[in-house]
């Protein structure tokens, strides 16, 4: 018998800020996609939202002696969303429009991140706060997936 994620239960996940751990984080949120029965188109966006914002955490967390670049996943089920926090120590974030994809004649290795965590998600919030930033998504989940984990 597999037992389901509730509403309102929350996995959390920390990982060191280097890139070959964004990999982790991806699975993780995948891992409760599954969970929460959502259907595989949903948890491809998720999966790749989550490990943009990762991917956006890591290159820009600030490393002193006090902070050691890690970044905080913290996933929520909630009643009719998944919402997903990607928190990093950094220089603080906060952009005042939605993010546009650049034209590709403009993308090179960098630019894209926001654009594409806009599209694949329902919503997208950016908060700064004492030096950290943190990204929190929303993914509604469809009737039928909140039903089967009720």
């Amino acid at each position: 018998m597999v037992t389901k994620m509730r509403d309102n239960e929350i996995v959390r996940l920390q990982i060191p800020g280097e890139m070959r751990y964004v990999s982790v984080a991806r699975q993780a949120v995948e891992a409760v996609t599954e969970q929460l029965q959502l259907p595989g188109d949903v948890r491809m966006a998720v999966k790749l939202a989550v490990g943009e914002a990762c991917n956006n955490a890591v290159q820009h967390a600030k490393r002193d002696a006090r902070r050691d670049g890690s970044v905080l996943i913290a996933c929520r089920a909630l009643p009719d969303a998944l919402e997903i926090d990607v928190t990093n120590q950094g220089n603080g974030f906060h952009p005042s429009i939605l993010a546009a994809m650049p034209e590709s004649a403009d993308l090179l290795e960098h630019g894209r991140g926001m654009a594409l965590m806009e599209m694949m998600m329902d919503s997208v919030e950016y908060l700064s706060e004492n030096g950290d930033t943190t990204v929190r998504m929303r993914k509604r989940r469809p009737a039928e997936a909140e039903a089967a984990a009720a």
